[in-house]
């Protein structure tokens, strides 16, 4: 088998050649590991693209919070719910009726009834998709390779 070296203390088999950096989501609720080959890290900082939206939706409503305790955020809202009262009421064109008819008889409509749960889809392993110990897959591209610690853990003797 052809072998590739790196920068890394063994040389590494070129099947299993391919780089993969380590990630740690930065949205705080998941925290996941995940893992980008070379050809797919792009400096991503959340294992998902829900992950992202979440995290900057958290971030838009704490910049909105900050905004709405200063003083000018404070104002900023007076002005614009004034401006929303005043074109709501110019709006109105028509006046009621005097007098509401009598005898009008409403009938509330049924409340849906309930869905069923959907059973959960069985799940079987196909075979060889256990991964072995070691073995990584690119959270972005699917593509497959080893994980190679370049910080091993280094056992010293404090005698």
């Amino acid at each position: 088998m052809p072998v590739v070296h790196c920068r890394l203390w063994k040389p590494v088999p070129t099947a299993c050649s391919t780089v993969f950096r380590q990630r740690v989501c930065h949205f705080p609720p998941c925290g996941a590991v995940f893992y980008l080959c070379r050809h797919c890290d792009r400096g991503q900082c959340y294992c998902s693209s829900r992950c992202r939206e979440k995290s900057l939706r958290q971030q838009r409503r704490q910049a909105n919070r900050r905004h709405q305790q200063d003083p000018d955020g404070r104002a900023d809202h007076r002005d614009r719910q004034r401006e929303y009262r005043r074109r709501l009421k110019a709006r109105v064109t028509d006046k009621s009726s005097l007098c509401s008819p009598s005898g009008a008889n409403l009938i509330a409509p049924q409340a849906p009834r309930p869905a069923e749960a959907a059973p959960a889809p069985e799940i079987f392993p196909l075979p060889d998709a256990e991964p072995e110990v070691g073995w990584v897959v690119c959270q972005m591209c699917g593509r497959r390779g080893r994980w190679i610690n370049p910080f091993p853990e280094v056992k010293h003797d404090f005698r």
